[in-house]
């Protein structure tokens, strides 16, 4: 793995004038040599969390597509845009931003550098053609976790840790309480949101504070709290469970995360990336949404525990199947926001 340190040195800031042949049209721009070199700025790595997806995404075109990858890990928001000005004066030349922590960085370096392109996967951006955006739709693989978690529950109890309150972890967090009611009406959702991404400790405090409330199963969607989560699953003994996310982080703790939402982003990111290189594909000003019909995000249960999984009973991963399903075909339409969450559990009666 190549890891970029964040330095920023005046020196490199007199590179920044390096052209970047992407110019929003997708011709892919490329090194001397001809390989197209991509750059990723991100908050946290080895963490088993979305980034550490995004990185694998990227492992993989680099090693089958030929291009060449590398990323800067950024500790402070602040320094975000410097670091993106850093990857493009070291000849990068499409950039790939996974979190909403760096959107107004990203945009400013984007209005900078037109002719550089922009990968941003955190939610809808429109507003430059330099900038194609990706949108999850977590809040459905999101529902099934909660309608899991609520079929599973001894106690009536459940609980989710987020991070921060945008856009994506709202429709996680509307999804999850939307997918709990559906299957129990009487089901007690309790939601903390850490404020942090990187803090373990916060993440573990928030379960430990949702388990002692009586919760017996608990989600997790926020980067390297989920670490913390999965600590506090197991100091809660016997009867207390969680639910992880990424692309499952069921090693993490095998006897206590019985499933996980997951978002397919090292899949889907290489894919748009040999799209690109390949056929100058790219979708500047415009937003790509992946849901459970396009394969962009599932439930998955563990894959490493065998008497968890069988643990689950028939009839509950048979009543998830079916509520898969009618969210594909449209029988059903999961909530993201609080508006649509309310007017959900109307239409429930």
């Amino acid at each position: 793995m190549k890891k970029v340190l964040a330095l920023i040195m005046a020196g490199a800031m007199a590179l920044s004038l390096v052209a970047c042949g992407g110019g929003g049209s997708g011709e892919g721009g490329s090194t001397d040599d001809g390989s197209l070199r991509v750059g990723l700025i991100a908050s946290s790595m080895g963490t088993q969390s979305f980034n550490d997806d995004v990185w694998a995404g990227l492992e993989n075109a680099e090693a089958e597509l030929g291009i060449s990858a590398e990323y800067i890990e950024v500790s402070e928001v602040s320094d975000a845009a410097n670091s993106l000005r850093t990857l493009i004066a070291q000849g990068d030349t499409l950039l790939v931003v996974p979190s909403s922590e760096f959107h107004d960085a990203m945009m400013e370096v984007a209005a900078e550098y037109p002719d550089c392109d922009f990968m941003y996967l955190a939610g809808e951006e429109t507003g430059a053609e330099n900038v194609m955006s990706v949108e999850y739709k977590e809040n459905e693989a999101a529902f099934l976790g909660g309608a899991l978690a609520a079929s599973l529950s001894q106690t009536g109890k459940i609980g989710t840790v987020l991070a921060v309150q945008e856009p994506l972890q709202l429709r996680y967090q509307y999804g999850y309480m939307a997918g709990a009611k559906t299957v129990n009406p009487d089901c007690e959702v309790s939601v903390l949101f850490t404020n942090s991404y990187t803090d373990t400790n916060l993440g573990q405090e928030s379960a430990k504070a949702l388990y002692d409330k009586g919760a017996d199963y608990v989600s997790c969607f926020a980067g390297a709290c989920n670490l913390g989560v999965f600590n506090a699953a197991k100091e809660a003994g016997d009867g207390k469970y969680c639910l992880g996310a990424a692309t499952g982080q069921f090693d993490k703790m095998p006897d206590k995360i019985v499933a996980s939402v997951v978002k397919s982003i090292d899949v889907a990111l290489y894919d748009m990336i040999k799209d690109y290189k390949d056929n100058g594909t790219f979708n500047g000003g415009g937003c790509t949404v992946l849901g459970l019909k396009e394969g962009g995000v599932e439930l998955r249960y563990t894959t490493m525990n065998d008497e968890l999984l069988n643990s689950i009973p028939e009839d509950v991963k048979a009543s998830i199947e079916d509520l898969q399903n009618k969210i594909i075909n449209g029988e059903i339409t999961v909530p993201g926001t609080e508006e649509e969450y309310n007017t959900y559990i109307a239409s429930l009666g």
